[in-house]
Parts: C-alpha cells; sequence; structure tokens
C-alpha cells in the first residue's frame, strides 16, 4: 500500500487543500464531487462539504467552467486524501453544469465518471458524481470571504512574486518534492530520481490563480518526456505567516497528482 498525503482542515473553502500536506486513500474513487454555477453559467470559486459517500471534498470552478478538486477522510483537523478529480464542464440554458470527470486516487488508479450540479443559489449547490456504477450526492458551499469566493480576493490577480523560491512538499502519493519557481515563473524540481521542468503563470483571466506545464525528464520520471498540465493556488494560512502552494497537474487521462508544500 502506497502511503497517503494528509492535509489540515483549516484552510478547505480552498480548491484543493486545507493548511497542511501528507495524504490517505481508499481503491474505490471519490464516491462523491462539486461545483458552483448560477442560472447564467458556472460561478467560479470552490464548493466544500461533505458528501453522501461520507467524503469531504472541496471543488473548484475555474472561469472557463473547467474543474478541479479534491476529496478524502477528515480526521480531526486534517484531510487523508483520496484523490482528486478534473473535468472540463458545460452549463445549459438552465443553469445546469455538468462535466465528464477523471479520478485519479492515491494508489496510482484511474477511474472516470460524470458529475453534474444544479439548484445553485451563488452560495450554495446540489451536486452528484456517477462513477462505476455508482451514484453520490451532496451539497456544497461557497465560502464567503475566502481567497476562492467570487469577491474581491478572487478578482485580484496572482503574483510571481509571491511563489517564488523554493517549496518543499509532498505529491498525491506521499513522496517527498521540491520545486524551485524563479521570479519569471521558470519551474525545476525533482522526485525521488525524478526531474523536471516546467511554468507557472498567472492566468489570463486575471483571476487568483496559476496556470502550470511540466515536463518530466526520462527514466525514473513514470511518463518520461511527457508534459503535465494544470492550476496552482497560494495562500497564507490562519497564522499570518505561513504560505501554502498548491498544484494539481496530470498528464491526459492517464494520470494526476496534486503538490502540496507550505513555508
Amino acid at each position: 500500500m502506497m502511503p497517503k498525503n494528509i492535509l489540515s482542515l483549516c484552510g478547505v473553502t480552498l480548491m484543493l487543500i486545507g493548511c497542511g500536506g501528507g495524504y490517505k486513500g481508499s481503491n474505490n474513487g471519490i464516491g462523491g464531487g462539486a461545483s458552483g454555477v448560477s442560472p447564467s453559467g458556472a460561478v467560479p470559486g470552490v464548493y466544500s462539504g461533505v458528501a453522501s459517500s461520507g467524503y469531504t471534498f472541496s471543488i473548484i470552478i475555474l472561469p472557463n467552467d473547467e474543474l478541479y478538486g479534491i476529496y478524502g477522510t477528515a480526521q480531526g483537523n486534517q484531510i487523508l486524501l483520496d484523490g482528486m478529480i478534473t473535468g472540463q464542464g458545460t452549463t445549459n440554458s438552465s443553469g445546469d453544469y455538468t462535466a465528464s470527470v477523471t479520478d485519479f486516487l492515491y494508489t496510482g488508479a484511474v477511474n472516470s465518471g460524470s458529475f453534474s450540479a444544479s439548484g445553485f443559489s451563488g452560495v450554495t449547490m446540489d451536486a452528484s458524481l456517477a462513477e462505476g456504477g455508482t451514484v453520490t450526492t451532496f451539497t456544497g458551499t461557497s465560502v464567503l470571504g475566502s481567497i476562492w469566493d467570487y469577491g474581491t480576493t478572487f478578482q485580484t490577480p496572482a503574483s510571481l512574486s509571491s511563489i517564488s523560491g523554493t517549496w518543499t512538499g509532498t505529491l498525491l502519493d506521499g513522496i517527498t518534492t521540491t520545486v524551485t519557481i524563479s521570479s519569471t515563473g521558470s519551474v525545476t524540481g525533482s522526485s525521488s530520481g525524478c526531474s523536471f521542468t516546467g511554468t507557472v503563470m498567472p492566468d489570463s483571466s486575471q483571476k487568483n490563480f496559476y496556470d502550470v506545464s511540466l515536463t518530466f525528464g526520462g527514466s525514473p520520471c513514470a511518463f518520461p518526456n511527457q508534459t503535465a498540465s494544470g492550476i496552482a493556488v497560494e495562500y497564507l494560512l490562519p497564522d499570518g505567516v505561513t504560505n501554502q502552494l498548491f498544484a494539481a497537474a496530470t498528464v491526459g487521462n492517464s494520470a494526476g497528482t496534486v503538490f502540496a508544500a507550505e513555508r
């Protein structure tokens, strides 16, 4: 059994993490999900809650209707992550949101499913995830005043100066990873002998998240010479001193991981 990443719940309003680092899992996939839409379309931001499966989740909807999320088991003030989901959604004329999603488990297994959400009030939404013959339902809440609500903080463009430097954290499978980000957004890193390079840049939407692209080196990388893409967020923890960095990246529908670090 592979190790599991553990995240603190103190900031779980954020897309894929709260405010810690570590992991957990089950081989059955998320069994839960979330997202946010209004009658005029998807509302960018994070929706968090507890699914009917018992999993705690946080899911972000981006301005282009793309969705990323994490899910896991809450233990005290921590969440033991089972995996993450990603997908591209659309909103119909009635304001209902649907997406085909890929579920990346901490074990390395990959599942597929469909996500749907409706009943958006601007603060809450009702959603379901169908995966492997199982349908899980949940209600998600967008925490107003957080970095990921649709207020002032989300509308503030992300800044490279906030994330430049070296970060040491863990991946979804619990492996320790070191990443260095230059003042211009260039990325270098290594994990268990696998080196990678890439870029992390503020998204063109001028919202408070980053676009990530990483290219892996040769052996022993699991996906030699392939490129992963995704997003990253950075924020200050409630102690007012510690910064948290989260990044989610996928190699198409073949593999996906999250990187959680703080400094």
